[in-house]
């Protein structure tokens, strides 16, 4: 919700100033080989107002597979009818490594845990839209086009949307969606309602589930949780969200999900009005 570059290339250059975004996800607490990521973003607007530049780097575990991604993000905005239309186009490597020590086969030497592009570097390519006006966004992207076979994975697409909605002085609201799809699976999507006051504090809670579910349920997963954050001042600012999974056997035993963010907007000194909120 907060980190549109990780999927969108053309989110690079969306603001009036430089970005650094730094993100941590602790997925299952206390369920063993549960998921880990962590995530960096930069993008900085050229001098020309209408090319933006970004790095994105991506790190993930889940069980005995880690997985890493860079890339080099390049967007061009197109001015239109108060907004931007940009398009952008990410550029950079995957890797793919399998800790074998901590699967314990009855064959030595198995096989069916021996992947081909492990510890390879293999280049990749995806794009993205983004529409954004100083009020609300809107994209459509797929961040990575090449699938790997050897450790399944899987093109995926994702749109965005979401805004600020005035309701009184001082006072917003911040509703944003997150849909995602690959081959085999069902369309999710991740919904939020942030409440939002003077753009310095905001909290509010999370959905997550399918569209053929609706809401989050034992039988077809899913789960609830809660966003909060502030700008602590005109650079910094931090956030924080809290997940539960809908799954009957996770919540029993409190396996919980927590996700940091913090992010630095050098913004020039000079510069009193801001284009764009800081919030997303």
């Amino acid at each position: 919700m907060f980190n549109h570059q990780s999927l969108n290339p053309a989110y690079a250059g969306s603001k009036d100033y430089t970005q650094f975004v730094l993100l941590h996800r602790a997925q299952w607490m206390n369920f063993t080989g549960s998921p880990e990521s962590q995530a960096f973003t930069f993008n900085h607007k050229m001098s020309q107002k209408k090319i933006g530049f970004g790095i994105t780097g991506i790190n993930d575990e889940i069980g005995p597979i880690s997985g890493s991604r860079v890339s080099i993000d390049l967007a061009y905005h197109l001015g239109i009818n108060e907004g931007y239309l940009a398009i952008g186009i990410k550029t950079g490597m995957t890797n793919f490594n399998f800790d074998k020590n901590i699967i314990q086969t009855t064959e030595a030497n198995d096989q069916a845990f021996t992947f081909d592009d492990e510890g390879k570097f293999i280049p990749n390519i995806g794009f993205g839209i983004y529409y954004h006006r100083p009020r609300w966004y809107a994209g459509f992207s797929v961040p990575w086009f090449i699938e790997d076979k050897s450790f399944n994975t899987q093109r995926h697409h994702y749109i965005i949307l979401g805004g600020l909605l005035n309701i009184s002085n001082g006072f917003d609201v911040k509703p944003s969606v997150l849909f995602k799809h690959t081959e085999g699976s069902p369309f999710g999507y991740d919904l939020s309602l942030l409440l939002v006051y003077k753009t310095l504090f905001w909290i509010g809670p999370q959905i997550r589930s399918t569209l053929e579910n609706n809401i989050p349920s034992d039988d077809f997963g899913g789960g609830f949780g809660v966003i909060a954050g502030v700008n602590f001042n005109r650079s910094i600012s931090v956030g924080y969200s809290y997940n539960t999974s809908a799954l009957g056997n996770l919540i029993s035993t409190n396996h919980s999900t927590h996700e940091i963010m913090l992010r630095f907007d050098l913004i020039p000194a000079l510069k009193n009005v801001l284009r764009s909120p800081r919030i997303f």
